[in-house]
C-alpha cells in the first residue's frame, strides 16, 4: 500500500495558480439601447460579464448561453466570442476582460468546470466597481492593481460557484464515488472499481457524476492527482519521481506532462515558483 497524504480542502491551490498567470485586466461598462451586437472576437478571450439590466445571448466558440438581469458569467473563448443583446430592451453590462497568457490550458480546464451563470454577489459588484474606478491609466501601479482586482473578481466567481455546489444536495452515489476516489488517489483506480463502490453502473455513474460536478469521474480523479502533486511539490522536498509514485502516476514523465497541462509549467519550475514566494 502506498503512503496516503491528505488532500487539502483549500479552494485556492489549482485556481490561484491558474489565475496567477493573468497579468493584465481591463474593466468597463456598456449600455445597448434597444439591442445590439458586440463581436465576434477572433482571439482567445477571458471575461467576467455582469448583466445589470436587460439580457444577452453569448456565443462562445459556437455554443450559446443566455445571461439575464442580476446574473454574472465567466466566459473563456478560444476562437470566437460574440454578444447579442436582446432586441427591444435596453441592456447594461459591466465587464472585466483579461489578457490570456500564451499557455492557458489550466484556465480552460478551470472555466469549463464552472456553472454557466451565477447570481452576482456583493463582493463581485464591489470588486468590479473598484476596477472601474481605476480608469484606464497606463502607469505600472495602475496596471498591477487592475490585474490584482481582476484576479480577485475571477476568484470570487469561483468561490461562489463552489459554495453553490457545497450547499446543494448531492446524489448519494456521487458522494460515495468521490469518497472512493479521494481514499484511493494513490492506487490504481478504474471507472469500474469506482462504480462498484458507488453501487451503480459505470455508464450511470458517469452521467450523474458529470451532472453533479461538471466532469466525469476519471477526469475528477486525475484533477485531484494533479492538485495533490502540486501540493507536494510546494510542501515537501521529495523528488519528482517519488511524488509521481505517491500520486498514482505511472512514472515521472507522465506526472510531468500532466502537471504542465494543468498548471502551465513542469514540476521543477512549479516548485521553484512556489519556493520563491
Amino acid at each position: 500500500m502506498r503512503p496516503v497524504f491528505p488532500i487539502s480542502d483549500e479552494l485556492g491551490l489549482f485556481e490561484m495558480n491558474a489565475l496567477s498567470t493573468i497579468e493584465t485586466c481591463l474593466f468597463g461598462e456598456d449600455t445597448y439601447v434597444g439591442g445590439g451586437r458586440y463581436g465576434p472576437i477572433r482571439q482567445p478571450q477571458l471575461e467576467f460579464v455582469f448583466v445589470q439590466s436587460g439580457a444577452v445571448e453569448i456565443n462562445v466558440d459556437g455554443s450559446n448561453r443566455q445571461i439575464i438581469e442580476g446574473y454574472a458569467a465567466l466566459v473563456l473563448s478560444q476562437s470566437s466570442l460574440q454578444y447579442d443583446y436582446r432586441d427591444g430592451i435596453d441592456t447594461r453590462v459591466l465587464w472585466c476582460e483579461a489578457t490570456l497568457p500564451p499557455s492557458h490550458t489550466a484556465l480552460i480546464s478551470l472555466v469549463a468546470a464552472q456553472p454557466m451563470m451565477l447570481p452576482v454577489s456583493r463582493r463581485m459588484l464591489e470588486l468590479q466597481r473598484m476596477g472601474m474606478d481605476l480608469g484606464s491609466g497606463s502607469e505600472n501601479e495602475v496596471v498591477l492593481l487592475a490585474a490584482a482586482l481582476g484576479r480577485a473578481l475571477f476568484q470570487e466567481f469561483l468561490y461562489q460557484a463552489d459554495l453553490r455546489i457545497r450547499e446543494r444536495p448531492i446524489h448519494r452515489s456521487v458522494l460515495r464515488a468521490r469518497a472512493f476516489i479521494e481514499q484511493n488517489i494513490s492506487e490504481p483506480c478504474t471507472l469500474d472499481s469506482i462504480a462498484r463502490y458507488a453501487n451503480v453502473t459505470p455508464q450511470h455513474l458517469t452521467r450523474i457524476f458529470k451532472h453533479e460536478t461538471g466532469q466525469p469521474p476519471i477526469k475528477y480523479l486525475w484533477s485531484l492527482r494533479a492538485k495533490k502533486g502540486a501540493q507536494m511539490l510546494r510542501r515537501s522536498g521529495l523528488s519528482v519521481a517519488e511524488i509521481a509514485y505517491r500520486c498514482g502516476y505511472e512514472n515521472a514523465n507522465h506526472f510531468s506532462r500532466h502537471i504542465k497541462e494543468h498548471f502551465g509549467a513542469p514540476p521543477t519550475e512549479l516548485r521553484r515558483r512556489y519556493w520563491q514566494k
